[in-house]
């Protein structure tokens, strides 16, 4: 490969290099060199400080052991195959000016009206030679599967992703239900929790609950949900969680909600009120719900309010002796897909460890959070890999978790349009949801409901039937920290 032969437009992501104190990005790459171009004032800056450096040297060193200096250098590549980064450093190599690019690619003179600076590496380094070939092989690669195969043969390809097993579906959900609950013993699974609370999320548990005693309805629910009357959990809930974190449309109207609560109140069941993002159109009905809500607080005690974005947190955090403030799923971000799994077979522990944590492991943003809204309690996932909890108030939702979700629901638009992606912001709810739902490959353990995407975590599940230590999500000897509660919802 000449001098001038160099392939533009490898993604940053693959390859990035440091000169001196600063990251720069490569804007071509060949077997001799690379190209990377600064803003002006930058590259003055960059030539400055190495006149600086030249000067001292030249001033300390003896006569015989002068030399020419060039700032510190060390470029990057990502190794597809490995999914690591390969660091080289490069103690020999030649700083010059290149000219400039056009924008159809050619060379041109620099000229004034420029605002940045072009500039070529010249490297020597055999191992630099070869780790470029290595690159430019494997991205090679990876843009012809791109380009001739699929989604699932690319994944097969980089990840080993099974894509045979994408034609094998369920029947029905309660199919896929019966699958996945066949010999999951969830009195072993809620064991470890100090809280058990039962979530209840759509208007059919809404009607079922007003009309039956709370061990009635339990033995319902493990029914419905296609769990065998042998794995039961015996246990019932202290609690109970009202309303669709993800959808705003399933919450009980305003006579059931206020009918929910004295039931519950009447059982001794503690009370959790879900919110769901609020659209702009329904802020206003959000605002005097909270109101009612504030006066059934005033006479029979606080309740907990879980809100999933940052208006509804100041809406109810104006009221902190009626409502205890629990940040919702959809604020306490995370990474999770079932397919993260295929990924994290190739990744090394420190990378996956990294997972564990989010925003909320900072001690600063949570006290923010505390002093500036009210926050009190977190909601988090069993996502199908190990957590590190922060300090204070956890609940641990199990044992799905949210991967997507929409404010146009693709339920309703596949039932109505017959296309997914023909998505409207809906006003009202026909309760589609109640009778469909999107099928997934089994494998994923996924389903769609609602108008979100869910995941079931059967390693969370196998992990708290056992005590294994492979699942240090749940061990608090691992972690430090374990929830206080846990939040069952089967869907």
């Amino acid at each position: 490969m000449k001098m001038e032969e160099y392939i533009r437009g490898i993604p940053s992501g693959l390859l990035t290099a440091q000169l001196g104190e600063r990251e720069i990005q490569v804007v071509g790459i060949s077997e001799n060199g690379f190209e990377f171009r600064l803003e002006k004032k930058a590259a003055r800056q960059l030539l400055t400080d190495a006149v600086l450096a030249q000067h001292q040297v030249l001033r300390d060193a003896v006569p015989s052991q002068r030399c020419i200096v060039t700032p510190f250098c060390k470029v990057c590549f990502y190794d597809l195959e490995q999914a690591l980064w390969q660091e080289l450093v490069l103690t020999e190599y030649g700083l010059e000016k290149a000219p400039a690019l056009s924008q159809t690619g050619h060379r041109e003179k620099l000229c004034a009206a420029s605002f940045y600076q072009l500039y070529r590496v010249c490297v020597t380094s055999p191992e630099f030679r070869i780790a470029v070939q290595k690159l430019l092989l494997q991205y090679t690669r990876y843009i012809h599967l791109k380009l001739e195969e699929d989604d699932a043969r690319l994944a097969e390809a980089t990840v080993g992703y099974p894509v045979k097993l994408e034609d094998c579906f369920a029947d029905s959900l309660e199919e896929q239900k019966r699958k996945w609950f066949a010999q999951t013993d969830w009195e072993a699974v809620l064991r470890p929790y100090p809280s058990y609370a039962l979530e209840l999320d759509r208007p059919e548990w809404y009607e079922t609950y007003l009309k039956e005693s709370l061990s009635d309805f339990m033995a319902d629910y493990w029914k419905e949900n296609n769990v065998a009357s042998a794995f039961y959990a015996k246990r019932l809930p202290d609690r109970i969680y009202l309303g669709n974190q993800f959808c705003r449309l399933l919450f009980p109207k305003k006579e059931i909600l206020f009918a929910l609560l004295e039931k519950a109140r009447s059982e001794r069941l503690g009370v959790t009120v879900s919110f769901a993002c609020q659209p702009e159109v329904s802020l206003k009905e959000a605002e005097q719900l909270l109101e009612s809500l504030r006066s059934w607080c005033q006479k029979n005690g606080s309740i907990e309010i879980v809100v999933n974005d940052w208006g509804m947190a100041q809406l109810a955090g104006r009221y902190p002796e009626q409502f205890e403030l629990c940040m919702g799923t959809l604020l306490n971000k995370r990474k999770k897909d079932p397919r993260l799994s295929y990924l994290k077979s190739r990744l090394p522990d420190k990378d996956t460890g990294l997972l564990a944590e989010n925003s909320l492991n900072a001690d600063f943003y949570q006290k923010a959070l505390e002093k500036s809204l009210g926050f009190v309690r977190y909601e988090w996932e069993s996502c199908g890999y190990p957590q590190k909890f922060p300090e204070g108030k956890n609940s641990l939702h199990l044992p799905f978790y949210q991967t997507n979700t929409s404010q146009y629901c693709t339920l309703y638009a596949q039932y109505r349009e017959h296309n997914r992606g023909r998505q409207y912001l809906q006003t009202e709810c026909p309760g589609y949801c109640q009778m469909q739902a999107f099928l997934y490959p089994e494998h994923l353990h996924m389903t769609g409901r609602y108008n979100s995407l869910f995941a079931l975590d059967q390693t969370g599940l196998r992990a708290l039937e056992t005590g294994s230590v492979e699942n240090a999500a749940f061990r608090k000897e691992e972690q430090g920290v374990q929830p206080d509660r846990a939040v069952l919802n089967l869907l």
